[in-house]
């Protein structure tokens, strides 16, 4: 269950999301092979590497008690340097590298959702890895309607890996079951509607 916990970590989603659609659907980009290589290592570092060292630097600093964020308490804070991460990552790739609507609108929503995590973790301790993949389900989900991608197994299979992902944390017992519940629900609907109605 750690392995999937581990996996499936919400800071690993963008990438994987970007890799999805740029299999899916390369005719959305106007970009070479070699580019969008280049853009999915950008949006590893830029959304996965520099947060991750964020969290672990305020480890070391002892700032937080651990790298999961257990404790509510101590999650305002590296929340809010993901944030300020994602946002840079949203306006470089929106305002500057301007790559189409579909993955510009994806990038904003989900920075949007950080943002509403970062409200809702201080009185909730709302499960960020049922909400993350739940978000990813949600957005292939609405590509799929709109028909910008056809990947049905994808689909299939994010929906089952999001289940295997919010069991783990219950499994693991770092969340309660309406903590993983609200998440998810927050996630899928959030990513979807946004995707559905701006992408």
């Amino acid at each position: 269950m750690k392995l999937i916990s581990g996996l499936c970590h919400p800071l690993l989603m963008a990438t994987y999301l970007s890799v999805i659609i740029l299999i899916g659907a390369p005719e959305l980009f106007s970009f070479s092979v070699r580019t969008s290589r280049i853009l999915v290592l950008a949006v590893f570092l830029t959304t996965c590497v520099i947060p991750a060292f964020s969290i672990y630097t305020l480890k070391l600093f002892s700032r937080i008690s651990n790298l999961e964020l257990t404790n509510k308490d101590e999650r305002p804070l590296p929340f809010s340097f993901i944030f300020i991460w994602y946002a840079v990552t949203s306006f470089l790739f929106v305002y500057r590298l301007e790559l189409g609507r579909p993955f510009s609108t994806i990038i904003m929503a989900v920075t949007i959702l950080i943002g509403m995590l970062f409200i809702i973790t201080r009185w909730f301790k709302i499960s960020i890895h049922a909400t993350a993949i739940w978000s990813a389900v949600g957005i292939i989900t609405s590509l799929m309607i709109t028909g910008a991608i056809t990947l049905f197994n994808v689909l299939i299979g994010s929906i089952l890996l999001a289940g295997l992902t919010s069991t783990s944390r219950l499994y693991l017992g770092y969340h309660e079951p309406r903590e993983v519940w609200f998440g998810g629900a927050l996630g899928f609907s959030f990513s979807f509607l946004a995707v559905y109605f701006f992408g």
